[in-house]
This record gives C-alpha cells, sequence and structure tokens, in this order.
C-alpha cells in the first residue's frame, strides 16, 4: 500500500477510536475484571453493538459512487451479515438474561446458526462473482485449479490445527463447526487467491486481512480455545474479532473505488506466467500429513489430512493436465508464427537486418541475396557500414553514430550500398535502436531498394531542367543558375542568322543538327564555371563570371568557332550567329538579360549570316 495511503489511515479517528475501544474491552477481559457473569453479559451486550456498527460502515462502503458492480455486491452481503449477527447475538444476549445463573459460555443454537449464516451469505456472494472482463474458458480452468489447490492445502492444515490432541472431548455438533472452520478457510483463501490472480477484487488488500483475519478468529476460536481459559480469555477471543472486522469497511470507505485491483495482493508472484504457489500448497499437505502421523499415529486428523492430500495431488495433476494442454496449443502457435514469419522474410523484397551495437550483423533476411547479390553466410559477422558507400558514410556519419550509439534513437536516411558485382544500389533504410529490448538486443533495419526510383527522379530532374534536343540547361534552369550567383556576372545572348533559311530549305533534321553543333560550341567554348543554356529555337545563352573583358573573349572565341561550316544532313553549312554581352549584379537578372538582348539586337542589325 503506498505510503500516501498509510497516512489517513493511522490518522483516521474512527480507526483510532475502533483501536483504543478494542484494547480496553481486551485489557478489561485479560484482567478478569468483574465476576464471570458479568464479563460474559458485557461480551455479548457489545457484541450486538459491533454488528451494527459493521452494517453502517458496509453500506457506507456500498453506496459510494463509482464502485464496481462486484464489489457493491460483496459489500452489501457484508452489510447483511452484520444484521445476521446481530439477530443471533442479540438472541444469545437475552438467552444469558433470561437463562440460569452460569459462570460459563454457553452458545445458544440460534446464536450458533447466525453466525454460520452470516459467513456462509459473504462467502457465498464472493465465491460466485466473476470479474467484471471477460476471461477465456482455459484461463478459468486454470484459475479455478491453482485456487482449488491452495485452498485444500489450507483445508488441510485448519483441520489438523482444529482436531488436535488435548482438545475437550468433542460430539457431533462439535465436528460439524470444525468442519465449518476448515470451510470458512478454505472459502477466504480460495477467494484470496483468485482475486490475486483474476486482478480483480472487491476490495482492497488492507480491508481483506481485516476481514479474513476476524472470520479465521471466529470460525476456529471456539475449537481451539482450551476449556481451563478463564471466562474473561474466552470472552476476548470471542469479542476481539467483532473490532477487527468494522477495520474492514472502513479503510474500504478511506481507499474508495481505488486500490480494487487483485494483482496488488501477491505482487511480483502473479506478474509470472507460473505460479509456485499451488504447488507449495502440495508440499503444505504432505508435510502436515507426516507431522499428523508422527504426533498422533492414525486418528481422526491423519484420516482428514490423508483426505486432503489426495484431494491436493488430483487437483495438481489435473492442474499439469490443463498446462501441458496449453503448453501444446502454446507451441503449436509458435510454430505456426515461426513458419509464417520465415515465409514473409523469405519473400519479402526489402532487406531486414538486425546489427549489433557496433554495427556487426546479427541477422540478414534472405532477400539480401535478391537486391544485393550476397550470400546471407557471407554478410553475417560483418559491419553493415562496410559495404555503404564512403561518401554517403561520411555524410552520415554524426546520425549513424547518434543511431548506433542511443537506445530507442531512430533514422530514415538513403545511401548506395555495393552490390556483389561492384555496382552500386540505392537503400532507403529505416532503422531503430532497440539494443534495450530483450530478444532483439541490437539495431533493427528495413532496407528497400530504391535505385530505380533514384534514377527516374534524377532523370525526371533533368529532363526539368535541360533541353531534351541539345542537353543544355533550359531557360528554367538558367534563371536558377543566376539566381544562385552572388556578385556580378556576365550573360551572352546568342542569337542564330540565317537559321530559319536553314531549316526551311533543308528541312527540320538539318536544323536540328545545327542547334546541336551550336551546343557543342558553347560546350567547348564556356569555361568549367559557366552555364550555357538554349532559351529556346535559335537563341542561346551563357552565364559567366563578373569579368567582363572574360565574356568579350568567350563572345570573340564564339564568333569565330561559328565562322566555320557545320556539317548537317551530309553537307556543309554555315550559320553565323549575333552575340550580346552584359556585365552586372547576379541580384537583378531581368535588367542583364534585358542590356544582353539589347546589345544582342544591336549586333543583328550591323551583321547578315551567311549559309550556303
Amino acid at each position: 500500500m503506498p505510503s500516501a495511503v498509510r497516512a489517513p489511515l493511522r490518522q483516521d479517528p474512527v480507526l483510532i477510536l475502533l483501536a483504543a475501544a478494542g484494547l480496553l474491552v481486551l485489557g478489561g477481559f485479560l484482567l478478569d475484571v468483574g465476576p464471570p457473569r458479568r464479563q460474559i453479559l458485557a461480551g455479548w451486550t457489545i457484541a450486538p453493538i459491533l454488528d451494527l456498527l459493521q452494517f453502517w460502515l458496509s453500506r457506507r462502503v456500498y453506496r459510494l459512487p463509482g464502485l464496481p458492480l462486484h464489489a457493491r455486491r460483496f459489500w452489501q452481503a457484508v452489510a447483511a451479515g452484520g444484521l445476521i449477527f446481530c439477530a443471533g447475538d442479540v438472541t444469545q444476549l437475552v438467552s444469558v438474561v433470561l437463562g440460569p445463573e452460569t459462570d460459563e459460555i454457553v452458545f445458544h443454537p440460534a446464536q450458533s446458526v447466525a453466525v454460520m449464516l452470516g459467513v456462509a451469505v459473504v462467502f457465498v456472494v464472493a465465491l460466485i462473482q466473476r470479474p467484471d472482463r471477460r476471461w477465456p474458458s482455459r484461463d478459468w480452468n486454470r484459475l479455478l485449479l491453482d485456487t482449488g489447490i491452495v485452498s485444500s492445502s489450507a483445508g488441510v492444515v485448519a483441520w489438523c490445527l482444529m482436531t488436535r490432541p488435548g482438545l475437550a472431548q468433542v460430539g457431533p455438533a462439535d465436528y460439524l463447526v470444525a468442519v465449518f472452520g476448515c470451510a470458512v478457510v478454505l472459502c477466504g483463501v480460495f477467494v484470496s487467491v483468485r482475486c490475486g490472480l483474476s486482478g480483480e477484487a472487491p476490495l482492497t488488500p488492507a480491508s481483506a486481512v481485516a476481514l479474513v483475519a476476524s472470520t479465521v478468529l471466529i470460525a476456529v476460536a471456539s475449537v481451539m480455545l482450551p476449556e481451563s481459559a478463564s471466562t474473561g480469555v474466552q470472552m476476548a477471543v470471542l469479542v476481539i474479532p467483532f473490532f477487527v472486522v468494522l477495520a474492514g469497511p472502513r479503510i474500504q470507505e478511506l481507499h474508495g473505488v481505488e486500490g480494487l485491483d487483485g494483482l496488488q495482493w501477491w505482487g511480483w508472484a502473479s506478474r509470472r506466467r507460473y505460479a509456485l504457489l499451488p504447488y507449495a500448497g502440495t508440499v503444505i499437505c504432505a508435510v502436515a500429513l507426516v507431522i499428523v502421523l508422527a504426533v498422533q499415529g492414525l486418528g481422526v486428523s491423519a484420516w482428514g489430512a490423508l483426505a486432503g492430500l489426495l484431494v491436493n495431488v488430483a487437483l495438481v495433476v489435473a492442474r499439469q493436465v490443463v498446462a501441458l494442454t496449453e503448453n501444446n496449443r502454446l507451441l503449436g502457435e509458435i510454430r505456426n508464427r515461426e513458419q509464417r514469419l520465415t515465409s514473409l522474410l523469405e519473400h519479402s523484397s526489402e532487406i531486414i537486418s538486425i546489427a549489433s551495437a557496433n554495427g556487426d550483423f546479427q541477422y540478414v533476411s534472405p532477400a539480401v541475396e535478391r537486391i544485393l547479390g550476397h550470400p546471407v553466410a557471407s554478410v553475417m559477422g560483418r559491419c553493415a557500414l562496410d559495404i555503404l558507400h564512403r561518401q554517403d558514410r561520411a555524410r552520415l556519419q554524426d546520425e549513424l553514430d547518434r543511431l548506433y550509439g542511443t537506445p530507442g534513437a531512430e533514422l530514415t536516411y538513403q545511401g548506395r550500398y555495393r552490390h556483389a558485382d561492384g555496382s552500386w544500389r540505392w537503400l532507403e533504410v529505416v532503422s531503430v535502436n532497440l539494443t534495450d529490448k530483450r530478444g532483439i538486443g541490437g539495431v533493427v533495419c528495413n532496407s528497400r531498394d530504391v535505385t530505380e526510383s533514384r534514377e527516374l527522379h534524377e532523370r525526371l530532374s533533368y529532363q526539368a531542367g535541360h533541353d531534351e534536343l541539345t542537353g543544355l540547361a533550359n531557360r528554367r534552369e538558367f534563371t536558377a543558375a543566376m539566381a544562385a550567383r552572388a556578385g556580378d556576372v556576365t550573360v551572352l545572348l546568342i542569337d542564330l542568322n540565317g537559321f530559319k533559311q536553314i531549316n526551311d530549305t533543308y528541312g527540320h533534321a538539318a536544323g536540328d543538327g545545327i542547334l546541336r553543333h551550336v551546343a557543342g560550341l558553347l560546350r567547348s567554348c564556356a569555361g568549367p564555371g559557366d552555364v550555357p543554356a538554349r532559351l529556346g529555337g535559335d537563341e542561346f545563352a551563357v552565364l559567366a563570371g563578373g569579368d567582363a573583358a572574360a565574356g568579350e573573349r568567350l563572345a570573340g572565341r564564339l564568333r569565330a568557332a561559328l565562322r566555320a561550316p557545320a556539317e548537317a544532313g551530309g553537307r556543309p553549312l554555315r550559320v553565323g550567329a549575333s552575340i550580346g554581352v552584359a556585365t552586372g549584379p547576379a541580384a537583378e537578372p531581368d535588367q542583364l538579360l534585358n542590356a544582353a538582348d539589347l546589345r544582342m539586337y544591336e549586333e543583328k542589325q550591323q551583321t547578315r549570316a551567311y549559309t550556303s
């Protein structure tokens, strides 16, 4: 129970008052204050009052808002039990007052029946309650067998204690009480274990301790208490459980609807797939039988212990059969899952791999051979980064270090991986570091081949920025190149002279040949950092550095190169060109292009192109 809950329990005035009253009554009885008859009258006067308090406190609990249905019914049964106890204790008090003078405790039959009936009501309601959530039948069978094993062992121990030697001679009625006491112990253990294993309980662990302890005390006190005990001691044993039981509903009221989790009852043991508690019950039964045989010989206690042991062993055997059946079912499911997983991995189009923290492959799916040409055996144990392209590895080094060094880190990247034939394949890798996960302990990577999509993307990107006929940059790419420059640049605009006549006279094939010829001249004359482009039709351009003189020299080289005839359509053809040169800030592309365009037309008016 958390410390946040303990403080209110220690400071609760009702619990403090109950504890003080209980200690006061206990002290009075143990000190034998007053004659025996007066002690008997005092005890049976206190009992009905405590029974009514049980009803009142339990009623407050089951009326709490938000209380689950199974818990509400349980506390209604506890409240009803308080009224039944009260009826029996009032009958006992009346019989003592009106009966003959006696210094001995004599139980009225109605009182004994009321005790049994009240306890039975509570435990019957607790036993028939099913958890709110639905459970598979196999889980219910396992739960019932486990609780049955533990309960039978508890019943054996209770029987041995209640029939031990040294007690008074017992008759049929006393044996009935002993059997009832065993049943109470058995039911209490059964309900407790079931709540712990099922994960749902009608009360908190602290409240359950108070109720179970008081019930067991009431059930076994009459048979375990020696007849030689004083009247005060006997009354103390009978009355004190009433104070203990009152703590249960009060604690539950303080807790409210929180803590109704049976898993808290058994802590770590309930979180395991297997439980040693049921099998420990068999050992307890066997030890109890051995002790009884050694001390008492073959008697009532021994026969009861033997019967309990046989029942316990039968339940254990049934539990083992259920466990083996469940294991076979689980093994079948595991085999089916393994087969499905193996089939998925073998036919997957992606490489699934697990690498250790230092990058060595611990597992690689068969797809690695289809995608990269490497057999699985040749890849296992190798470092995953060894087949990654050196440039990509340098680019991703910091992110890869974080991925492999940080549990839970994730990284998605694209890189080139070496194929077995020496070529490179682009892979998109989605990876997550699961080195802290039990059963994995590595970096899980899911890699798919994106080589074709990368090539298609690059091809489309190239086509979007280049002229299809000449391979030069188009107007869009030329404009983007100007925007990316800083400082001054030089722009050369070239317009072919006589191209239309060639195109009309010799056809489009000859015209296309002229355009490709001019594009080749631009590439050969332009510098390494220059950008030659075809802006459209017979109009070309070159983006050069900010040196105006260098731009004029480039224009001169182009004019000289264009004087030579071009081979187009199997015949030499000559084409001229008008070139306009402008130098200025790259941040003003429109002004530069306009200036170059004006100078180009000035030159066109001064020259004439000749073709042959």
